[in-house]
């Protein structure tokens, strides 16, 4: 990756591996710096928010918002020197899909719809978001930059319009596939997170039930674009385990909660 590309073109990389696999040997390095990563966050961020409204009611974005902050001083007193020193936003988005989004560098987006669901379980709410923390954590997508062969191509498709190229970024954005690896790991650090933070870590199972309930109602057709879809019964009982090998699910260096 060289800084002739701009960073719109390397934006467009990001979206171009929601729907390419990667065929690399690189896979697991990261060459983006933090500042790059800031950098790609900023411009999907923009991407995300010209194609979807940010919802308008002030309680439930205080609450993403305040579960954010506290999954964040779990993150720190759980990676120590290892958490990276990003610009963390949190944000809902008024659409009805069943779905969360994180993006390189610090923002992560929860929908409304995801929020109707989850009801008054603060604890899945925190379990979500701290999966999403775990993806930028973990620089999954920016290892997925990293080691794609697609700059070239996206350095050709540069030329769309603005308008275009902005709605096809905010929508592939959303549609990110991560590997399955990738999908475990965040798994690992959300349950960390979400115990560190005084957070019942069971929240993240009770997430994938209800998300296997969806599957089986009418309402299935809302979990299209989600990025933990589909769930395998091993990722729930691989969770489940993870949880039973805590030491105590109130540790004394919780963060306290408000």
């Amino acid at each position: 990756m060289t800084r002739a590309i701009s960073w719109g073109k390397i934006v467009l990389l990001f979206v171009l591996l929601a729907a390419v696999p990667l065929v690399t040997g690189c896979r697991g390095t990261n060459l983006l710096s933090r500042q790059d990563e800031i950098q790609i966050g900023k411009e999907g961020s923009a991407a995300i928010e010209r194609e979807y409204k940010l919802d308008t009611d002030p309680q439930r974005t205080a609450l993403v918002q305040e579960i954010g902050q506290r999954i964040l001083e779990g993150m720190r007193r759980e990676e120590g020197k290892r958490a990276p020193d990003f610009p963390y936003t949190f944000k809902v988005l008024d659409t009805k899909d069943i779905n969360a989004v994180s993006l390189p560098g610090g923002p992560v987006y929860v929908f409304r719809g995801l929020m109707e669901q989850v009801g008054d379980d603060t604890d899945m709410l925190a379990a979500v978001i701290a999966h999403e923390v775990g993806h930028i954590v973990g620089r999954h997508a920016a290892k997925q930059i990293s080691s794609s062969i697609l700059a070239d191509l996206a350095i050709s498709l540069g030329t769309r319009g603005s308008a275009q190229k902005a709605a096809s970024i905010a929508t592939s954005l959303v549609m990110l596939q991560y590997s399955r690896d990738d999908e475990y790991d965040a798994d690992r650090r959300a349950i960390l997170y979400t115990h560190a933070a005084g957070y019942d870590p069971e929240g993240l199972v009770r997430f994938f039930e209800k998300l296997r309930q969806i599957e089986k109602s009418p309402m299935k057709g809302l979990l299209a674009n989600l990025r933990t879809h589909p769930l395998t019964e091993n990722r729930i009982v691989r969770a489940k385990k993870m949880i039973e090998q805590l030491p105590d699910r109130t540790p004394k260096n919780a963060v306290p909660a408000p």
